[in-house]
Formats: structure tokens, C-alpha cells, sequence
């Protein structure tokens, strides 16, 4: 009886030793590594502004302390800055106004060099809008510019927008300016 209880004990051992090592070989199965996702490649295109393509610079960002209930207010209205004090009166025009909550932000423009900032918000419903110049003309001889942009709204959101279209315009600071949004496009 001893003996069929020492072959038991072995056989119990035995199998044991077995369903380890039959565990741990399970574990040790070399899987193919899993595949990195697949790369795409990306193209980065130049993003289009106003000064790779014009005579003149993207000036929006001067005018980023503006609040939007002050340039929803001032919507349609065409502004030619030509110097540091109209530029400081259209910042107080703006704080005036009451309509920010806070001061504006004053950012410093350069006109020594006889640049001008011109510019204009326009407003609409949609989800995203944008300008698009439609065409100008810069005629030396009557000292005058003129722009004509379209609006481009996007989607149908129930948002109120306004966009600002700021330029800096080099050696025009005697000239007559127009800006003028002359379409306005629902896409």
C-alpha cells in the first residue's frame, strides 16, 4: 500500500510537473511583434495670409485687445489709421465705448515708415467665417487704394460672428482707402 501511495504521490507530481511546464512553454510562444500602425505621410502646405500674395501684411492681430462687443459694434465700418494718435483714439474709442469688460490691449504699431493699418470687421451666423479679396487697385497717379472682399460664411450654427480684415499698407499713408465687403456668401 505504501507503495501504490509513493507511485500515486510520484504520478500527482509528474503531472503537475507537467501542466507547468506545459503552462510555461504556453507563455513562452514568441508571437510575431505586432505591427506599427501605418504611417501617413503628412504634406504641410503653406497656410495662405495676405502677405505671401500682396503688397501688404496680415495686420489682425494688432487689433486682438478689441472685445467682440466692440467689434461687433464697429462692424461695417472701414478704419484707416495713419499714425500713432489716431491709433491711441481708436483704442480710446473702443474703451469709451463701454462695451469691453476690461481696457483693451493696446498693441504698438510702427507708422515712421508711413504705414497705415486698415481694416474692418464684418459680421454674420454661421459656424466659421472668412474673407476673400476679391480684387484692388492701387493708383498712384489719384493717390488712392481700394479693396473689394466676399464674406464667406460657413455651416448654419447658430453663432454670431465677427471677423476681423486687417492690413498694413506700406507707403500709403497719404492715399485715400477703401475697404469694402461687397459680397457676403452663405456656403
Amino acid at each position: 500500500m505504501n507503495l501504490i501511495r509513493k507511485f500515486m504521490t510520484n504520478q500527482r507530481q509528474t503531472l503537475l510537473s507537467g501542466i507547468v511546464i506545459l503552462f510555461s512553454a504556453a507563455c513562452m510562444v514568441n508571437l510575431p511583434p505586432t505591427p506599427p500602425p501605418p504611417t501617413i505621410a503628412t504634406i504641410r502646405l503653406p497656410t495662405p495670409t495676405a502677405g505671401n500674395s500682396y503688397p501688404w501684411q496680415d495686420a489682425a492681430d494688432m487689433l486682438r485687445g478689441i472685445c467682440f462687443e466692440a467689434a461687433n459694434d464697429a462692424a461695417g465700418q472701414t478704419f484707416v489709421i495713419r499714425n500713432a494718435e489716431e491709433h491711441i483714439r481708436f483704442y480710446n474709442l473702443a474703451d469709451n465705448s463701454q462695451l469691453c469688460r476690461r481696457p483693451v490691449e493696446r498693441v504698438p504699431f510702427d507708422f515712421s515708415e508711413g504705414q497705415v493699418l486698415a481694416g474692418l470687421w464684418s459680421r454674420g451666423m454661421g459656424c466659421k467665417a472668412r474673407h476673400e479679396v476679391i480684387d484692388w487697385a492701387r493708383d498712384d497717379a489719384a493717390r488712392t487704394f481700394s479693396m473689394n472682399l466676399r464674406l464667406v460664411i460657413e455651416g448654419d450654427c447658430p453663432y454670431e460672428l465677427v471677423r476681423p480684415f486687417w492690413i498694413a499698407l506700406e507707403g500709403l499713408a497719404d492715399y485715400d482707402i477703401s475697404i469694402t465687403v461687397t459680397e457676403r456668401v452663405q456656403e
